[in-house]
């Protein structure tokens, strides 16, 4: 049995995304996700789309 997606949305942090889904980014590539990954919110990130941390280092807060 397939694991339902789920999106949790840390506070001053990355977007965790648990489960099966199919993240598509800007150029419309298909990244399939079956366990946990990390989304960067904060815009600071070498690894975009992926979180690097570069949220801490740059004490990104919520709006």
């Amino acid at each position: 049995m397939e694991k339902e997606a789920t999106i949790q949305v840390l506070e001053n942090g990355p977007y965790i995304i648990t489960g099966n889904a199919i993240l598509i980014d800007t150029q419309g590539n298909h990244i399939e996700n079956k366990g946990q990954t990390a989304l960067c919110r904060c815009g600071k990130s070498n690894k975009k789309p992926y979180c690097s941390g570069k949220c801490q280092e740059q004490d990104f807060q919520n709006v």
